[in-house]
């Protein structure tokens, strides 16, 4: 069941409809605001649309690079795998 949870973001107030308890998402958003505050002092800019913006490009850039990592991991674990298959059977 969603339940609807209120956050502040760079003074706008969001409604967000979530199965996630409150913890999880107070650490999103506090990750976020701390992504948009690295965005406003790496720009100087006080626009709020450009400062998620900026902070949104970051976070896709930090989960595609973990994705791709995590993925040559998996492909390493498969292969550690069929060794230790070949060399048990």
């Amino acid at each position: 069941m969603t339940r609807r949870i209120k956050v502040g973001i760079l003074g706008q107030e969001y409604v967000l409809h979530t199965r996630g308890d409150d913890a999880h998402v107070e650490e999103v958003t506090r990750y976020l605001l701390s992504r948009c505050e690295e965005a406003r002092r790496a720009t100087g800019t006080s626009s709020p649309v450009t400062i998620l913006a900026l902070a949104a490009l970051n976070i896709t850039s930090e989960y595609l690079k973990m994705k791709e990592s995590y993925e040559r991991l998996l492909e390493r674990i498969e292969r550690q795998q069929e060794r230790l298959t070949t060399i048990i059977s």
